[in-house]
Formats: structure tokens, C-alpha cells, sequence
């Protein structure tokens, strides 16, 4: 053979061998694979994530084909199929794009738990995308630190922990919660995520400095969640006693023998100032001073007050009542008042002072004054009953904030201006509503008065007069002479009795002022005629003609006799003092019968506005024994 065919010959059999050791692509034959031909298919990106369910993940999936080289391919078809949890894409097929690239877009998560995502290309192995999808928040529930108790200013002992369940009680992972306390409390973790239990705590909840109820509020973001927000409450508590504080009745003045005025209250407190309850407190009083009770123990807030607190004989002295904790001897505080002399004292209550001016003001404190000066005499102290003076004042159509029991000290008189009918008409009423059931003494007493009349009065210079005139009564000037037994043949019907006042006091001063020469009948002469809060409670008009008590203001002066002070001796005031009676001499019967009453520029009557009844009479601790219903008319 041609040595040149033998050469020939021995690289065909190379090259056969070559082939042998080489790519089937490269070489021919029927397992040949095109070089443009999917080669694999890979996961690009968007496998391993979590998402709700019904929610779509972050991420798109994705996957890659590539050729035999390793180059992407482009125009190659690849399926998309749920293969469990139930979810969705948006597209079951996609064309890779130029790097081989193809996407359904983002892939919806079915129900709670695993997911797959099957993709696949014809002649290749499919892959799988796997993912987790969460439940959906359905109730916020609370699982420990609900209820608690502590000292103010204190963490509570278990840190308010919740647990966030899908609708299918299944604990969900990685919810926000927000824990969101009240006034000054705090929490360790005001947002905290919940775990693989489902479970989020606030860290710590430490409240504030003040006792009471606190609440911390859990939420998450989302809408329509059973439980949501959440409210857990805890009570901060007083700590232990740390002072007693004067809260009111501290540096008063009071009669001798005299409750003061304001009860004395105090407050047990703890280091921060909270109130601490249940705690026993004893109130000492100094020298001949009496507390009661003695003892007595603090409300939930703290609080605790004596009944009454009567000062000692001795006018000028300073007294001291001390509250102790007594359980605590260094948690103690004192009170002090200083005793006056006992005198006889009135207190003028205004409703509706705006009505008056200044100088109708003037004369209510000028009356007041008066009789004040004129009887000398002490009263014992009384108590009133909250309910029993607001009868009082309702009964006479008074309105007026009555903040509670008091003690009243010697009589206290509700005065209230108001529209009744305008100028002359109804001028207004006084008399007493309380009396003591041991002397039959006024404790409370009203007075109204129509504005409409005021300022009439005030011109003519008959205001102070009427003021004085009707304070009378409410003393007890004609509305306690029946109850007393000083009022004979009391007028009623057509009034044709001789009704006349017995006391003997005022049957004295009657003659001291030239009642000797009266033969009209019994002394001293009541007004006998004019009707109901006319007569019986008035001296006899057509005899004392000017005098201030009878029924109706003469021109010119109306002086306050001997006589009608005498008379409050009899009703049974001591000490009057006769002193500041007005000059007055009984006119003769002619001069009387030619006298005329409501001269010009007077314009009204005091007649009519004695009232009549219901007098509650009382004892010393205010509660009613006796209601007289009502005076003869």
C-alpha cells in the first residue's frame, strides 16, 4: 500500500477515537443534543420565603434555563404549578427572557404551612420552589400578667405576656405588639415580636407614683382581630405610713365650750403622698378640750376626721388636737384653735346676693350686729342635719347648696333676695324653721324679700328698720309666743279677741313706757286683726302706733322700744340688754287714734309676712323629736 494512504488511514482512526472521548453533540450520531437546546433548569431566586396567608411574597420566583454551555436560553416555555399549600401565581407558564430567565410574577400563599411551587420544562427536571405562609391574626389574647398588685412606683410581679392566634388557634410568629402604658407607668418593651409560640411580653411594667388602677394596652396593626387592643389593669398600692397631713380645721377660732366651726381632717399618706387606708389614727385633744371620737381609722383614700372637736373654758387660750398613726408614733400632726368668749352669734347666709347692693348689704350686717349686741346671752351649740335644713329651705321655696351636717352656733338665717310681684304687694316672710328642744331657741331661720320693694324702702329709709323688724321674728318675736304659752286669746277668724302678750318682762317695760294708763283690755296688747301673719305675732297696731313691731312702718321713725326687747327675755334670751332700746313713750289714746300709718313714700306693710309653720324642733345632735305643723292662724 501507497505510504500515503497508510496516513490517510491512521487519522481516520484518530480522529474515530477523538470522538470517542468528546461531546455527543460534537460528534453526531442519534443521542446527539443541538447546541441551542435546553441543557437545565435551575432555581434563580425567590425559594425559601415566608408571607400570609392570601398574601403574596416579597419576592417573584424565578427560574433559569440554560444551554449545554451553561449560557441562559431565551424562548424556552417553563410551567408553573402549586403542588401543595394552595396557593397561587399569577401565570402557569412564562417565556424565558435573553439570560434565560422566566417569572410567573410573586406567588400567593395558600393556607397556613408549607408551600411548593413546582416548575418545569419539557425533557428537563422539574424544581421546586418551597415557602412558609403565616396565618392571618384572628385574636389577641392576654396569657399572663392580668390582675396584679403592687406598691406604687413598683414593677408588677409577672410582665403582661399575650399570645396572637390565626382563626385557627395556631400561634403565629413575628406579629408587632405594641404595649402602650398610662400616665407615668413604663414597660421594658414598649413593641416586641412574638416568637414561635405566638407569644409577645411587655418586658416589665413598673406603675406610677400614684395609687390607683393603671392599664397597659396590647395591640397589633391589623384590623378585624378578636381582642384588639388589649387592656390589662393592675392596682398600684400605698406603701407603708409615712406622715399624717392636716388636710382642714387647722387655725380656727371658736367660742369657748364650742365645736370649731370646720371639722378637723387629716390624711395618712405613704412616702410618695398616696393615701394609705385602714390605718387606726388617734386624735388627743389639750387641756379641757374633748375630741370625739378619739379614734377612728382612715377611709381607702386615707382620710379620717373627728365628729367634733369642743374647745375648753378658757376665752384667749390656744388649743392643739394632734392625730397620731397608731401604729406608727413618729406619723403625727396637730391641729390648733384658739377659744373666744361665748357670745350670742347670728350667721346671715346669702342665696342670690347678687341682687343686693352694697348698701342694702350694709344693712343686713347692721341688723345682724344689733341683735347680736342686744342679747348678750350664749347659746348652746347645735348640730343641723343636711336633709333637715334643706326641707327647711325648700319648704320656703329657698334654693341653696347645703354641703352637708354642721354645727351651728347661736343661729344661722338663710336670706334670699328675689322677684316676687314688684314694688309694694307681697314684701316677703321670716321666722325660724329649727329650734332647740331643750329652751325652744331658733337654731335656723329664713328670711326673703321681694327686690322689687328694696330699693323703695332704702329711699325712705325704712330698709335697716324692716331688716331689724324681720330678724325679730326669726329670734322669735311673735313666732314662738303660742308655742311658748306667752300669747293669750290668740286672734283667729273674724279677730274680735283680746289677744295679748303675758310675759312678765314685757308687762314691766309696758308700763315703764305709760302702758299703766292702758284700759283696753290685757297687757301687753297684740295685733288682734289683719289676718294670718298679722296678728298674734305683732304689738297691737292702734295702740304702740310707731313702735318697729308692729304690723305696719309709721312715717317718719319707727323705734324699737323697750318693750319688744323685754319680750325676747321672756321667749328666754338672758343677758338683753335693755340699754339699746330706741327713746319710745306709749302715745295716749287720742294721740293714737289721730296717729295714721303708711304715711306717704312708705309704700308697705310688714304686716303678712310672719310665717306660720312647719318649726321642726330639734335636739342637740340635730335629729327632729317634734315638728309643730303649724302656729294658730
Amino acid at each position: 500500500m501507497h505510504p500515503f494512504t497508510r496516513s490517510r488511514i491512521g487519522l481516520a482512526a484518530a480522529s474515530i477515537a477523538a470522538c470517542a472521548s468528546v461531546l455527543l453533540a460534537s460528534c453526531g450520531g442519534d443521542d446527539q443534543v443541538a447546541p441551542d437546546s435546553p441543557a437545565a433548569l435551575v432555581i434563580h431566586s425567590g425559594d425559601g420565603q415566608t408571607a400570609r396567608t392570601g398574601a403574596a411574597a416579597a419576592e417573584p420566583v424565578r427560574v433559569r434555563v440554560t444551554a449545554q454551555s451553561g449560557t441562559g436560553l431565551s424562548g424556552v416555555t417553563v410551567a408553573f404549578e402549586v403542588a401543595a399549600g394552595g396557593g397561587s401565581v399569577p401565570s402557569s407558564t412564562a417565556v424565558t427572557d435573553a439570560n434565560g430567565i422566566a417569572s410567573p410574577g410573586r406567588w400567593t400563599m395558600g393556607a397556613p404551612g408549607p408551600q411548593e411551587l413546582r416548575a418545569s420544562v419539557a425533557g428537563l427536571d422539574p424544581v421546586v420552589f418551597r415557602a412558609t405562609a403565616l396565618g392571618v391574626p384572628a385574636e389577641i389574647a392576654a396569657v399572663a400578667g392580668a390582675d396584679q398588685e403592687t406598691a406604687a412606683g413598683t414593677a408588677v410581679p409577672v410582665a403582661p405576656e399575650v399570645v396572637v392566634t390565626d382563626s385557627g388557634g395556631r400561634p403565629l410568629a413575628d406579629i408587632v405588639v405594641f404595649f402602650t402604658p398610662e400616665r407615668d407607668a413604663t414597660v421594658g418593651s414598649p413593641q416586641a415580636t412574638t416568637d414561635a409560640q405566638g407569644r409577645a411580653t411587655a418586658g416589665s411594667w413598673t406603675l406610677g407614683s400614684e395609687a390607683g388602677t393603671y392599664t397597659l394596652v396590647a395591640s397589633i396593626d391589623a384590623e378585624g382581630v378578636a381582642g384588639n387592643p388589649l387592656t390589662f389593669e393592675a392596682v398600684a398600692l400605698a406603701g407603708p405610713v409615712g406622715q399624717v397631713v392636716l388636710v382642714e380645721g387647722d387655725g380656727q377660732a371658736s367660742e369657748t365650750k364650742l365645736p370649731v366651726p370646720v371639722t378637723p381632717r387629716i390624711q395618712v399618706t405613704d412616702g410618695l403622698g398616696n393615701g394609705v387606708g385602714d390605718i387606726v389614727v388617734t386624735f388627743t385633744a389639750s387641756g379641757d378640750s374633748e375630741v370625739s371620737p378619739a379614734e377612728t381609722r382612715t377611709d381607702s383614700l386615707g382620710f379620717a376626721s373627728v365628729g367634733k372637736w369642743i374647745l375648753g373654758t378658757t376665752a384667749g387660750a390656744t388649743y392643739r388636737l394632734t392625730a397620731t398613726a397608731r401604729d406608727t408614733p413618729s406619723a403625727t400632726a396637730t391641729f390648733t384653735a384658739t377659744a373666744t368668749e361665748a357670745v350670742y352669734n347670728i350667721e346671715v347666709v346669702h342665696v342670690g346676693s347678687t341682687l343686693l347692693t352694697d348698701s342694702q348689704r350694709d344693712a343686713f350686717e347692721h341688723a345682724e350686729q344689733f341683735w347680736e349686741t342686744a342679747i348678750r346671752g350664749n347659746l348652746d351649740w347645735s348640730t343641723v342635719r343636711k336633709p333637715s335644713l334643706e326641707d327647711c329651705l325648700a319648704k320656703n321655696d329657698i334654693t341653696g347648696e347645703i354641703p352637708g351636717d354642721r354645727v351651728v352656733d347661736d343661729l344661722l338665717i338663710y336670706v334670699q333676695i328675689r322677684e316676687i310681684d314688684g314694688p309694694a304687694g307681697v314684701f316677703g316672710g321670716a321666722g325660724p324653721c329649727q329650734i332647740r328642744a331643750d329652751n325652744s331657741l331658733p337654731v335656723v331661720g329664713v328670711m326673703f324679700f321681694d327686690r322689687g320693694d328694696l330699693d323703695g324702702l332704702e329711699t325712705n329709709g325704712h330698709l335697716e328698720g324692716t331688716i331689724l323688724h324681720e330678724m325679730a321674728h326669726v329670734i322669735g318675736f311673735g313666732t314662738l309666743w303660742d308655742h311658748l304659752g306667752l300669747l293669750e286669746n290668740p286672734a283667729s277668724g273674724f279677730g274680735g279677741q283680746d289677744t295679748h302678750f303675758t310675759g312678765e318682762a314685757a308687762l314691766r317695760a309696758f308700763r315703764e313706757v305709760g302702758g299703766g294708763n292702758y284700759t283696753g283690755g290685757g297687757l301687753v296688747p297684740v295685733q288682734h286683726q289683719g289676718g294670718e301673719g298679722v296678728w298674734n305675732g305683732h304689738w297691737r297696731e292702734l295702740v304702740f302706733r310707731s313702735e318697729l313691731m308692729t304690723p305696719f312702718p309709721d312715717r317718719g321713725l319707727n323705734p324699737l322700744s323697750v318693750v319688744s326687747l323685754a319680750s325676747m327675755v321672756d321667749v328666754g334670751y338672758e343677758g338683753v340688754d335693755y340699754s339699746l332700746a330706741d327713746d319710745y313713750a306709749l302715745p295716749s289714746p287720742s294721740a293714737a287714734a289721730e296717729e295714721g300709718t303708711l304715711g306717704p313714700g312708705v309704700g308697705i306693710a310688714s304686716g303678712r309676712e310672719i310665717l306660720r309653720g312647719p318649726i321642726a324642733i330639734i335636739d342637740r345632735d340635730g335629729n327632729v323629736v317634734r315638728v309643730i305643723r303649724s302656729s294658730r292662724p
